[in-house]
């Protein structure tokens, strides 16, 4: 549902989305915008209030964001693009095979490659570029699975924790999150990222387990895993709106 409030001579758009949280929380995206977390009882003038006493800290962010938008990547999902896979960056190569009767994704030394059936060729070129996003992304999910499952049972041995589930999806505002009971949700999007970039994201959802806080107890206990704990969060803050396509 969107909605609006005026703050001085701005307008802040911004879309409420209901659940059975019990408290409002505000999130934005250059993707969506401005998007309000809220719970089903709370009225849409309670909301209005709790926007309007965040509205500077929006607009500050909302500029923000507007700022590095160029530094999105736009892809078309064509030959000669690039890609990043683990930080090592890759160029699309798009095959049409008559011999295949399914598509596949896979890697060279220098190269992303996706293998087309020969129907596919007679596609309108949207409808070409949205199947090949959509296998890019398939495989980056599956591959992300693999890797931070991995990682997972690297680290949990080492903070002698055991996650009950290991989620990869699209979050849209958030890297990864830590459930009440223990399960781990983390963005495919990070596998975009270097491996360590990855292995700060998996530290820091499995110190989740051992401490739901953010307090100085779990920043000390996650930089004992990893050392450079900070430095990886510092550039995931300032890069992490270039890991999407």
């Amino acid at each position: 549902m969107q909605n609006f409030i005026e703050f001085g001579n701005q307008k802040i758009n911004y879309t409420i989305v209901r659940s059975n949280r019990k408290t409002v929380g505000i999130s934005l995206s250059i993707s969506y915008g401005v998007k309000v977390a809220a719970p089903r009882k709370i009225s849409d003038k309670q909301i209005a209030e709790v926007v309007n006493s965040k509205a500077a800290w929006i607009i500050e962010k909302l500029s923000y964001l507007e700022s590095i938008k160029s530094e999105v990547p736009q892809m078309k999902f064509i030959d000669g693009e690039k890609f990043s896979v683990l930080g090592k960056e890759y160029t699309l190569k798009v095959n049409i095979n008559p011999a295949i009767s399914l598509a596949s994704v896979s890697t060279s030394d220098k190269y992303l490659i996706v293998s087309l059936p020969q129907n596919v060729c007679d596609s309108i070129l949207d409808s070409k570029a949205n199947l090949i996003r959509s296998h890019i992304i398939n495989w980056y999910k599956n591959l992300a699975r693999e890797v931070v499952s991995q990682r997972i049972d690297f680290f949990a041995k080492k903070l002698d924790v055991k996650p009950s589930n290991l989620i990869i999806k699209d979050l849209k505002s958030i890297w990864g999150s830590c459930t009440g009971r223990n399960a781990i949700n983390i963005n495919w999007k990070i596998i975009i990222a270097p491996l360590d970039i990855v292995d700060y994201l998996v530290v820091h959802e499995l110190t989740h387990i051992k401490i739901k806080n953010h307090s100085k107890h779990f920043w000390g206990m996650a930089e004992s895993i990893l050392p450079n704990y900070k430095e990886c969060s510092k550039w995931l803050k300032i890069n992490g709106h270039k890991l999407s396509f």
